[in-house]
């Protein structure tokens, strides 16, 4: 089975829908989807600047989606113990700040550094990583454990095909051939992501950038029979974008960007 992360547009924060560029980007968003095929189901942010974002894929799939409120960005304020400010997000804190904390780094720690903790992100994570969870269980994946990121589910091939390493192959066996789209944003996508390959989500806030519309993708990787991990095969993909000749946003990072 396969996750599609997807984030929104070049957004207009102020008024919580897209931009005009962000619109062209919708547009041409759109037209990669409708090529789609098997989208078992569509997922979306109740945020206006995703559903902005999805709108006119909607149309020209002629497909619905389901609002999921924990899809919402994880713009949980925090006080910066650095700077005494409040900030509106948990991340985006200075490298120098970053590599002082090694909690940072673990990830069953990272929420229980004190400004964290006291803002209750650990709360929101463990609400958003639950929501996930249990949407994976109506698809037959159930996480075994807390703190380990292996799903059970119904065993899709045999222990005689487990036992042919098969691995390197350039064409395999299609074991679920689900595909599930989330339009979301950066924040929320890893965290997710985080969850979902055993990685502290302030290494991947602060170490990856997606840029607006770009695609993520997750597979299962089932190497037991009924037992899976998720593994990132594909992240922030702008093809759509690049072959259109529209130069990704670099909304969210702290630079310019540019796609080769």
């Amino acid at each position: 089975m396969k996750l599609i992360f997807i984030r929104h547009a070049d957004p207009d924060y102020l008024n919580n829908t897209i931009t005009e560029k962000g619109e062209r980007e919708a547009e041409l968003l759109a037209q990669r989807m409708a090529s789609w095929k098997n989208i078992t189901d569509i997922y979306c942010s109740p945020y206006g600047r995703a559903q902005d974002t999805l709108k006119p894929a909607l149309l020209k799939m002629d497909r619905s989606a389901t609002t999921l409120d924990w899809l919402r960005e994880f713009d949980y304020h925090v006080i910066d113990p650095f700077t005494k400010k409040e900030r509106s997000v948990c991340w985006d804190i200075l490298p120098r700040n970053l590599y002082a904390e090694k909690k940072f780094f673990d990830r069953t720690k990272w929420s229980s550094v004190p400004y964290l903790k006291k803002a209750n992100i650990d709360t929101y994570y463990s609400q958003v990583c639950y929501g996930f969870d249990t949407l994976l269980e109506a698809y037959d994946y159930t996480r075994i454990d807390a703190d380990k990121a292996i799903y059970n589910c119904l065993p899709h091939l045999t222990d005689q095909e487990a036992a042919c390493d098969s691995h390197l192959l350039a064409s395999q066996k299609n074991l679920d051939d689900r595909n599930i789209v989330f339009v979301c944003h950066l924040g929320v996508m890893f965290a997710l992501i985080g969850h979902l390959t055993g990685i502290s989500p302030m290494q991947l806030w602060h170490g990856f950038f997606v840029a607006p519309t770009s695609v993520t993708v997750l597979g299962t990787e089932e190497r037991v029979p009924g037992e899976v991990m998720f593994r990132v095969q594909t992240l922030g993909d702008v093809s759509h974008l690049t072959f259109a000749g529209e130069s990704p946003s670099a909304s969210g990072y702290f630079g310019n960007v540019t796609a080769f």
